[in-house]
């Protein structure tokens, strides 16, 4: 019984211990300035590099939670702070979105905060 005890105990600690990967690289300096000042500005937590930070699924929503006034908000004053990014940064931004978008949807928690 005590070994099946620790098997147990081992599984629930490396479950607890595993890394959120976040397959995307930043498009750019200009618009990873651009979405963490408009996000800072709205939520001073936001944090969309650290994958398993606190408040990295809570920040992804305000790009990915479509339709939601805050992402309306973040996307009108991002969309328009990355106007003055190079063209390269934001055609990456734009070929990134629906591939982040999907990833988000898959593997956000159902609090939109991070998974324990």
């Amino acid at each position: 019984m005590r070994f099946a005890s620790a098997i147990v105990a081992a599984a629930v600690a490396a479950i607890a211990s595993a890394q959120i990967v976040y397959p995307f690289a930043p498009e750019g300096p200009c618009v990873a300035a651009c979405t963490d000042s408009v996000g800072k500005a709205l939520f001073p937590l936001y944090d969309d590099v650290n994958a398993n930070g606190p408040f990295f699924f809570a920040s992804l929503g305000y790009t990915f939670n479509r339709g939601s006034p805050t992402t309306i908000t973040f996307m009108s004053q991002a969309g328009t702070c990355m106007n003055t990014c190079p063209m390269s940064e934001q055609d990456a931004y734009r070929a990134s979105y629906y591939p982040k978008y999907n990833w988000y949807q898959t593997n956000k928690p159902a609090t939109g905060l991070r998974r324990a």
